[in-house]
């Protein structure tokens, strides 16, 4: 069904799988248990790339290319190239602000669902744009699953019936508590008044 079926490409895909849901969940639980608000949590995110941004310069090579093109005393930081860099870092910082809210407030099952049916207006482009992509039957296999992740809704253990009577039986349990503060002699008096009765 694909363009190019290869052994290669589906062992990627599986690690993109594995390495992904691993990812999410671990970050569901560090967004729930670290402490940070969300900023907090997009600045320290932000700050671990840029510990390892060095190591990525070095290993990929474009420190050369840094030293280059500052040598070559070309105009890299006029306003028409540092215009896409500067957008490029506000939408990457509102994309990482998003994200990190969006993660505490659902479920990692939820913000995966989310992430992917997302994903359908790259599906789109790619369609119209390029030639290389799935076949008729695989877009619309891929088209089933987005519907699904629509119409996905996260389960919950409470039924909406349940919680209401439950919410009721609290506020009830509430009122006699607050009636013993009040009046103990009178509570008192009618819980022996109970007991004789059921004699």
């Amino acid at each position: 069904m694909d363009y190019q079926l290869t052994l290669t490409a589906y062992t990627w895909a599986l690690a993109y799988l594995i390495s992904i849901s691993i990812d999410f969940v671990y970050i569901k639980h560090v967004v729930m248990t670290i402490g940070l608000n969300t900023w907090g949590l997009v600045l320290y995110n932000n700050l671990e790339v840029l510990l390892l941004f060095p190591l990525e310069l070095l290993v990929m090579g474009e420190l050369k290319k840094i030293k280059h093109e500052i040598s070559d005393e070309s105009d890299w930081h006029s306003f028409a190239d540092m215009l896409p860099v500067g957008l490029s870092c506000m939408f990457s910082l509102a994309i990482s602000f998003f994200g990190f809210s969006c993660r505490r407030a659902i479920s990692a099952t939820g913000f995966t669902v989310l992430r992917i049916v997302n994903k359908l207006l790259t599906v789109v482009i790619n369609l119209i744009i390029w030639d290389k992509h799935s076949t008729l039957v695989g877009t619309a296999g891929l088209l089933i699953c987005m519907v699904g992740g629509v119409m996905y809704q996260q389960s919950t253990s409470i039924k909406p019936k349940d919680a209401k009577e439950a919410k009721v039986q609290k506020s009830e349990e509430q009122e006699k508590l607050l009636e013993m503060q009040i009046n103990p002699e009178n509570v008192a008096q009618e819980e022996v008044v109970k007991l004789v009765e059921a004699k």
